[in-house]
C-alpha cells in the first residue's frame, strides 16, 4: 500500500529533501577538511564528519523513496473523519484543540498535525461531529467530543 501525504506535508518533505541535500555538499567539505589534518584511526573531528554525512546521506534515500512511493490525497468536506481533515476537538471540561490527520512522516504535534496511527489519530479516523470517543493516554482514559471537521 502506498503512503498517504497531504500536498503540505509532500511540498514540506520536498523543502526538507532540498535542504538535506544541500547540506550533504557541506558535510562532504568537513570531511575533505578534516582528512588534510588527521591520523584516521584516532581523529575524532574526522570520524564525527563522516557519522554526520552518513546520518544525512540515510535522511536523503528516506525522504526520496517516500515521496517517490507517496500518494497525495486531498481531504475532503464532510462530518466524518478522514485523513488530511483539520478536527477541532474537546477533551472534557477543557478548551478546544486543533488538528490535522496526516501520515506519520509528516506528523508535527508542535504544528498541529497529528499521526493517524497515533491513539488519538486512531479514534478520530472515522468519528462524527458531535461524537463522543474515549482515548488510552497514560494519564487514563479521556473523552473527547468532536466539534467540527475541514477539509
Amino acid at each position: 500500500m502506498k503512503p498517504k501525504l497531504t500536498a503540505t506535508g509532500h511540498d514540506e518533505l520536498t523543502r526538507k529533501l532540498a535542504a538535506l541535500k544541500t547540506a550533504r555538499t557541506d558535510a562532504r567539505e568537513r570531511i575533505r577538511s578534516a582528512r588534510k589534518f588527521c591520523d584516521f584511526r584516532e581523529d575524532v573531528t574526522y570520524t564525527e564528519a563522516v557519522r554526520h554525512y552518513e546520518r544525512i546521506e540515510a535522511d536523503i534515500v528516506h525522504l526520496e523513496r517516500l515521496l517517490d512511493d507517496a500518494r497525495v490525497v486531498e481531504s475532503e468536506r464532510s462530518d466524518v473523519v478522514t485523513f488530511g481533515n483539520q478536527v477541532t476537538i474537546r477533551e472534557k471540561n477543557e478548551g478546544t484543540e486543533t488538528y490535522r490527520i496526516v501520515s506519520e512522516a509528516e506528523a508535527d504535534i508542535e504544528f498541529g498535525s497529528i499521526s493517524m496511527t497515533s491513539p488519538l489519530g486512531r479514534r478520530l479516523m472515522g468519528a462524527t461531529v458531535g461524537q463522543t470517543i474515549r482515548v488510552e493516554t497514560p494519564g487514563g482514559t479521556v473523552q473527547i467530543e468532536v466539534l467540527n471537521v475541514e477539509p
